[in-house]
């Protein structure tokens, strides 16, 4: 082989591995590039989506706005249930673990008959278990009731797995049984507090034992009545003030 044929291949080579080297400066010029810029603001005048996931740095849910159909099953220990019969837009949060804390759902349209239908809820759920906490609007049918309530309800640990075996049981005294144990570990949600107007047109303040049966009813009715009640387990009322005036003959 001429020297001359030797000089020249020892020239490509140079070149080409300068080329090499140019390609390697490139690419990892690009990927710090894109690094940096994962890193930096971005600023929008107007943004249109059907869904938003709110990330935390390791990836999990903190967050989640929706449009109609596309809100998320609520998750709860992990496991992400089906939204019964819900396609209303609305917000979702999250804990650190993943599971769903509360959200916001609303709704809004006119019915059949020309009257409003529809309402917002906002809720705070307890770690493990159902909403404790809701401020809500409710209207349908031509009433509408407005206020704050809380709840009382188990966690799903607990309730969980007796309300499977529940639903697979044959009729009888088992599925009887696990229907008992099933409310006593907290599997049905009932309302303790209830501060608002109600579907009744009053503005009232209920208070009520573990079992959702009101006991106490302090209220005003759309006539400026005021009064206080006391109620039993049968929500017979067995005192009043002021007290009951007797009807005339």
């Amino acid at each position: 082989m001429s020297t001359d044929v030797i000089h020249h291949l020892r020239r490509q080579n140079r070149l080409l591995r300068l080329a090499i080297a140019a390609l390697c400066i490139c690419a990892a010029g690009i990927v710090l590039a894109g690094a940096a810029s994962n890193t930096q603001k971005a600023r929008f005048t107007e943004l249109d989506v059907e869904r938003i996931n709110v990330r935390n740095p390791d990836g999990s849910r903190a967050m989640v706005l929706a449009g109609r159909g596309r809100l998320p099953g609520p998750v709860i220990d992990g496991r992400e249930a089906t939204r019964s019969g819900d396609d209303r837009p609305g917000m979702a949060f999250y804990n650190a673990e993943g599971d769903e804390v509360g959200g916001l759902i609303y709704d809004g349209s006119l019915g059949p008959d020309g009257t409003p239908r529809g309402g917002v809820h906002l809720s705070k759920d307890r770690y493990g278990g159902d909403q404790q906490l809701a401020l809500h609007q409710y209207e349908g049918n031509g009433r509408m009731e407005t206020g704050l309530t809380v709840f009382d309800r188990g966690l799903v640990k607990d309730y969980g797995p007796l309300w499977e075996a529940y639903q697979q049981a044959a009729p009888g005294p088992n599925k009887d049984t696990l229907l008992a144990r099933w409310k006593q570990a907290g599997g049905q949600q009932t309302k303790r507090l209830f501060i608002g107007r109600t579907v009744g047109d009053s503005s009232a303040v209920v208070l009520a034992d573990a079992g959702g049966r009101p006991r106490i009813m302090m209220l005003v009715t759309p006539e400026g009545e005021p009064m206080l009640q006391f109620m039993d387990e049968a929500g017979e009322i067995i005192q009043q003030l002021p007290a009951a005036r007797a009807s005339a003959d």
